[in-house]
């Protein structure tokens, strides 16, 4: 039987009781998290496979990031609206167990190639956390993709990729899982109404 690779799933929230507002006149007020601002996009989607999906998503406005050239490392905060393109151009490679199938491998984003619509090209050893998995919709429907996957190895081969035949070692590249987006390209923010009002192309 072979192993089938779940995503992860998203965590249940806990169930919390109303405060009372008597006893808990006394307890320290804890500061809610700031919450990422996000807008509406099209963009082009590129899976692993080779293929493109057209479509409408909700992504951070901003990116906050460093980045170094030559002896200088450089604070840069862009924003979503002059981004080209975002390829992820490597995976990092961790074992994270085995059963009678083979030895399960998740792979993680590891060099990131971010190009501005001006041509400024910026290189990044990660991927920005709001970018793991996207949320899309188009004339299809609506859909999740994942920059991150995991993938069995069997012997000389992967269940997912068998065309990628090298095991991998600790911070190797390899080939994507075929669902798993590789690059996010022509980014367009969308006006609310056309965001509520219009699908996107496929």
């Amino acid at each position: 039987m072979l192993f089938a690779v779940q995503y992860p799933a998203a965590p249940e929230l806990p169930q919390v009781e109303e405060p009372d507002a008597a006893k808990d006149s006394t307890k320290k007020i804890q500061k809610a998290k700031p919450v990422t601002e996000r807008i509406p996009v099209r963009v082009k989607i590129h899976l692993g496979d080779k293929s493109a999906i057209l479509a409408e998503a909700s992504l951070p406005r901003y990116y906050a990031f460093s980045h170094k050239k030559g002896q200088i490392t450089y604070e840069q905060t862009i924003s979503a609206a002059d981004i080209r393109e975002l390829a992820i151009e490597s995976y990092r490679a961790r074992r994270v167990g085995q059963n009678e199938d083979g030895e399960i491998f998740e792979f993680e984003p590891a060099s990131v190639r971010i190009e501005l619509k001006d041509g400024q090209v910026f290189k990044l050893n990660y991927l920005f956390k709001d970018l793991r998995k996207v949320r899309a919709k188009n004339a299809d429907g609506a859909f999740t993709v994942y920059a991150y996957f995991a993938d069995t190895w069997r012997g000389n081969a992967w269940r997912e990729r068998p065309e990628a035949p090298e095991k991998p070692r600790a911070g190797t590249s390899r080939t994507a899982h075929p669902a798993a987006f590789t690059k996010l390209e022509y980014y367009e923010t969308l006006s609310k109404s056309n965001a509520a009002g219009d699908s996107a192309e496929r």
